[in-house]
């Protein structure tokens, strides 16, 4: 769904926030960044469900991430392309009707999320002609060669009925990316595959012109899984998760707000290569943080997003 990217300038990186060792792993792990797939995932194929203590019969995909994955926090993904994977498997789920839409998604990031193999699986969970949730998994392989659960997702599926005519929002409207200027502190404070792999530009809030908050407009020609085309809701999917970043109210040099979820509602499809985000960052009293945003594509306002942020100072 992506397009090619028109160039966004990006200053350096000199003091952005990174894994340090991120250039030895690379070297470790055999990649080169030369040859890397343009995609997030690679796929791999199907495992044997029977051989991982699974029943026989489900359908287990597997996944090779790319660079374009790699998290700035650590050795591990940042958190959108495994809520963009999740995704994918919830869309793609086995037995799925047709006339019905998602409306509704909730990933858990439940541990740190690897650079190695991934395997997805989906299931219908609760069956129904109007109403319908479909849940998913994404197992990694741990020390003792066992596959667990790293993070999940749900999402909620309506029937879909003509209602223009009484189509409405109450979120405001906000400037289109044409009105941006620039890339914004996302790239100066954030060094990592993932966040190189997005298109970014910024404006200040024409609610709050001489403020900290800034509206900004992400797009991406990356397909979630090489080859395989990228639905509306998947493209949002794949950039939802960076609200936390642009809505932050702390430094990421001195602090790390970790989200451990991601909950997206949508009252509209997503249309088009722009995602607009419209996000800020509460911190309590006691450690834990809450991100929450407007989500917009060009035409207008789809929805809105929440995350959990798991707020500490920063090693120094």
């Amino acid at each position: 769904m992506g397009t090619q990217n028109t160039a966004t300038a990006r200053p350096p990186k000199a003091k952005a926030l990174g894994d340090p060792t991120k250039a030895d792993r690379i070297t470790q792990m055999g990649l080169d960044p030369a040859t890397e797939i343009d995609a997030y995932f690679e796929h791999l194929g199907q495992a044997d469900p029977e051989e991982m203590g699974l029943p026989a019969g489900e359908v287990i995909e597997r996944y090779r991430p790319t660079l374009h994955t790699w998290g700035p926090w650590g050795a591990f993904q940042h958190g959108a392309p495994p809520a963009a994977i999740l995704t994918h498997a919830l869309q793609h789920c086995p037995g799925l009707p047709d006339g019905m839409r998602t409306t509704r998604v909730a990933v858990d990031l439940l541990g740190a999320v690897p650079y190695t193999e991934v395997r997805t699986r989906a299931r219908i969970s609760r069956p129904g002609k109007q109403i319908l949730k479909v849940e998913a998994e994404l197992l990694a392989e741990d020390r003792n060669g066992n596959w667990r659960p790293v993070a999940s997702a749900s999402a909620w599926r309506m029937a879909v009925l003509e209602t223009n005519e009484v189509e409405k929002s109450f979120a405001r409207a906000i400037p289109g990316p044409d009105a941006a200027d620039d890339g914004g502190p996302l790239y100066e404070d954030w060094d990592c595959g993932y966040i190189d792999s997005i298109d970014i530009v910024s404006m200040a809030d024409p609610d709050e012109p001489e403020g900290h908050h800034r509206i900004h407009w992400v797009r991406t020609d990356k397909p979630i899984v090489d080859g395989v085309d990228t639905d509306g809701v998947e493209y949002l999917m794949s950039m939802a998760d960076v609200a936390n970043g642009v809505g932050a109210s702390l430094d990421p040099r001195d602090w790390m707000f970790m989200n451990t979820d991601l909950v997206v509602h949508l009252h509209r499809e997503p249309e088009g290569e722009w995602i607009g985000i419209s996000a800020k960052a509460s911190i309590g009293p006691d450690g834990i943080g809450m991100t929450a945003a407007y989500l917009y594509d060009q035409r207008g306002p789809v929805g809105r997003s929440m995350q959990t942020l798991l707020v500490r100072p920063q090693t120094k």
